[in-house]
């Protein structure tokens, strides 16, 4: 009877553990279907100033934004394929209330070798429209074929004019590394 109830038990967990593994597959698959279908998309929201914070300077003669605060951190900082973690961007930024005035945020996403995977860009001007300080997360979706290691991003900001024809302007730039680890 020993015997056949260390069957039991060594099948059942053979089973158990299979199961797992379609699950973990079955969810893999539904994480990577979501990502083609939807664009990460980066939310800002204004934090309002305590009562004891000192007020906003004005920006110098001549200037359209300045940034004196670009952080980035990731949230988990490790993780493993086939889930996301979030970008997360503590931002303080002085903008005029000029019209003309486009704000986009490029990321840039690199291997540890230092190649580059991938660039995106994102105009954030309707989410920031006047001077203040801003918390932003960006989903950033981990797919199935990325190995295990550790990655970069750089995050910058620019400004640029509608109708000018000129280079955008960088007022902030950022770093940050995050972790890929194997899955069990």
């Amino acid at each position: 009877m020993t015997r056949f109830c260390r069957f039991s038990t060594l099948s059942i967990a053979l089973l158990a553990a299979g199961g797992c593994a379609t699950t973990q597959e079955q969810d893999c698959a539904r994480h990577e279907q979501e990502v083609r279908e939807t664009k990460p998309a980066t939310i800002y929201r204004i934090v309002e100033p305590k009562p004891n914070q000192p007020a906003w300077r004005t920006l110098p003669s001549g200037s359209t934004a300045q940034v004196s605060t670009y952080k980035l951190s990731f949230r988990p900082p490790y993780t493993t394929t086939c889930h996301t973690i979030a970008l997360h961007k503590d931002v303080v930024i002085q903008r005029s209330s000029d019209a003309d005035v486009i704000l986009t945020e490029i990321r840039e996403f690199y291997a540890d070798d230092g190649s580059l995977i991938t660039t995106s860009s994102e105009d954030i001007t309707d989410q920031v429209k006047r001077s203040g300080n801003y918390v932003a997360t960006t989903p950033l979706p981990i797919p199935k074929a990325a190995p295990p290691g550790k990655y970069r991003i750089v995050n910058k900001l620019v400004f640029d004019r509608r109708g000018k024809g000129r280079a955008p302007v960088p007022i902030a730039r950022g770093e940050g590394y995050f972790y890929i680890v194997p899955r069990e």
